[in-house]
């Protein structure tokens, strides 16, 4: 039976409810009804390393693919996410070098990298300095940013990374723009490289590169703009600088942000609780962070400390042992009494 309409592709998978053919299979192996057994799922142990990011087990270590699973838990065969390849980028690099240490791991968090811009900015810079006819003299001060911008998403980076975002997302709506397809062979490297040699590319590039100047002269943004400026998170009156930006680019630190009135983005998902572990003779060792801090009432002194120190990229190490957890200067104790109200009925009976 046809149980899932093929129209809707692999990004979610929609059963006909009405065919009892459609129902799930039940697996005697598994511990509930409707879910698959273990050793039906992806399982992978290496010495080197294992990642995720958010995209199929497929490519966990690109030296032992996972593949041959339901789709309901992992696709091969198709684009990484962009996340997934910075990832493989910068843990590969880092296994050549030797050992992979906590800084590493944290330094590959914060440093903001737009992944995406590896593989498309020498072809926007190329774009740019080809004869731009009319339309020159407007694109002057966006082609001045590419050229400018550190290709990051740190709260200094420029004007640059607004452009980019605009572009990129004006550009998914375009077909055949890749200079090189993706090739199943080649998931980490591919697709990669802007076709801005085809008339309709650079077509398609010219009018995003057009709005996109439009769009940030309209939110009254100026040409020495930065990322702390523009992306913020409020809370108590307070505005806090925010780095990082759209895992749709390769950025690492996945950052949400929606446009306001006043020209600056409202923080509205992404980072949430980062957390780095080793283990020696000591016991587990851990650093980590609460990105959008403990507390929701914003008059809490706790609303805003962990966000202001995830602004500064700044990591506190978690106390494991008791007496590290007794040692901490903030060590509270409060007594909670509580009895539940079924429970406090049925034991005076």
């Amino acid at each position: 039976a046809q149980c899932s309409d093929p129209r809707i592709g692999l990004q979610m998978i929609i059963l006909d409810g009405s065919n009892s053919a459609c129902a799930w299979d039940i697996d005697p192996q598994a511990p509930q009804q409707g879910i698959y057994a273990a050793d039906k799922l992806p399982q992978l142990l290496r010495k080197d390393f294992v990642q995720h990011s958010n995209d199929s087990a497929w490519m966990a270590n690109p030296a032992q693919p996972l593949t041959g699973y339901s789709p309901l838990i992992s696709q091969d065969s198709q684009p990484l996410g962009l996340r997934s390849r910075f990832a493989l980028d910068h843990l590969s690099t880092l296994g050549q070098a030797g050992k992979i240490a906590a800084a590493d791991l944290q330094h590959m968090v914060m440093d903001d990298q737009v992944y995406q811009a590896a593989q498309v900015m020498p072809d926007l810079l190329q774009f740019c300095a080809a004869d731009l006819g009319a339309e020159a003299k407007a694109l002057t001060p966006l082609c001045a940013s590419f050229k400018a911008w550190d290709r990051k998403a740190n709260l200094n980076s420029g004007l640059g990374f607004v452009h980019f975002q605009n572009v990129m997302e004006a550009l998914e709506q375009a077909p055949d723009v890749w200079r090189v397809a993706f090739d199943p062979l080649d998931p980490q490297h591919t697709p990669r490289g802007l076709a801005v040699d085809h008339p309709p590319v650079a077509k398609a590039l010219r009018a995003a590169m057009l709005a996109s100047t439009e769009q940030v002269q309209a939110s009254g943004l100026k040409p020495n703009s930065r990322w702390g400026d523009i992306q913020v998170v409020s809370s108590g009156g307070q505005q806090t600088p925010i780095h990082g930006g759209p895992g749709t680019l390769g950025v690492y630190n996945a950052i949400q942000s929606v446009p306001r009135s006043d020209g600056k983005r409202e923080v509205v998902s992404g980072t949430s609780y980062l957390q780095v572990v080793t283990f020696d003779e000591n016991g587990p060792q851990a650093k980590g962070l609460l990105a959008f801090s403990l507390s929701s009432d914003p008059a809490s002194k706790f609303s805003r400390d962990q966000t202001q120190a995830f602004s500064k990229k700044q990591w506190s190490v978690l106390p494991f042992t008791e007496q590290q957890i007794l040692s901490d200067p903030n060590y509270q104790v409060q007594t909670i009494n509580q009895q539940d109200a079924k429970a406090a009925k049925v034991a005076a009976q």
